[in-house]
């Protein structure tokens, strides 16, 4: 047994990558013509990742976003209460993806190259950030799921269930606030760089 050593796990990354990928399929849906031009009439495919489909005011822009982002982390923290939630989790970073596809395609549609500018300024940092603490929270997702799915499977200890949802919760509400700092980070831009669209 001596000679038994310590082999380090590989490919640690590789769950983030996919997460990644399932955003960038997301992304990727909705920029099809199809696709964005129905979704930019639609709150639930645009997800006002785009200043223009919010409102006039600033006050408007930070209401929509922060309420975008709350409900995603909302449905987020529900499916991590389920022993399946993997798969609702790997959908909703889809969901996500769509909702930036659809809102760049859609500025890019009105206003063509001179809407460049708004698009690297207003909408890509913001949605950029947003994409991160939504891989962040699937992340959670996946592994309060699995926790749950192996306590279904094999009995696990229940000693341990109270705290690990404290601290389940604990992340969520950070997540939450710091949504909702991109938010009002979002809706500054928008009121500082607002002639861009």
């Amino acid at each position: 047994m001596k000679h038994v050593k310590y082999i380090p796990a590989r490919g640690k990354g590789t769950g983030f990558i996919l997460m990644c990928t399932a955003c960038a399929a997301g992304v990727a849906i909705g920029s099809l013509p199809l696709i964005s031009t129905a979704g930019a009439d639609c709150p639930w495919l645009h997800q006002y990742f785009s200043p223009a489909l919010c409102g006039d005011t600033v006050f408007s822009i930070f209401t929509r976003t922060l309420l975008s982002s709350v409900i995603f982390l909302a449905a987020a923290f529900l499916a991590g209460t389920s022993a399946f939630g993997q798969t609702v989790g790997t959908a909703l970073l889809v969901c996500r993806g769509v909702g930036i596809g659809v809102s760049v395609s859609s500025v890019y549609a009105a206003g063509g190259l001179r809407a460049l500018p708004a698009v690297a300024v207003l909408i890509l940092p913001f949605a950029l950030a947003e994409l991160y603490i939504a891989v962040i929270a699937v992340r959670e997702v996946i592994r309060s799921s699995n926790a749950q799915f192996g306590f279904m499977v094999s009995g696990g200890k229940r000693s341990s269930e109270r705290s690990s949802f404290k601290l389940y919760s604990a992340r969520f509400a950070v997540l939450t606030l710091i949504s909702l700092i991109i938010s009002l980070a979002e809706s500054l831009a928008s009121y500082i760089f607002g002639g861009l669209l």
